[in-house]
């Protein structure tokens, strides 16, 4: 695999870890969202095999969603950045 799909395995770890131990520290009690592992799989699938076709389009498109998972709420969970404020003693 090459480095796209690499960032697109991060994007999946940092919602799952989102999601599962970040928010719950942060007091916002959700369920883990099962889907987050098979969309992670296809993603980094989809982003390897554009790697074969154009590396630099596939890095950046990874880039944008690893930028994008970190400071946006991609469900119910809050921001990954928010939740880490909140659990450090932050205010947010």
């Amino acid at each position: 695999m090459g480095p796209a799909a690499d960032i697109a395995l991060a994007v999946g770890a940092i919602s799952a870890a989102n999601e599962a131990v970040f928010a719950p520290l942060a007091g916002n009690h959700v369920a883990f969202n099962w889907r987050i592992i098979p969309a992670t799989g296809i993603f980094a699938l989809m982003m390897d095999g554009l790697s074969t076709v154009n590396p630099q389009l596939a890095t950046a498109i990874a880039v944008t969603a690893l930028v994008t998972v970190l400071f946006t709420s991609t469900g119910n969970a809050g921001n990954p950045v928010g939740n880490l404020s909140r659990v450090m003693g932050k205010k947010t």
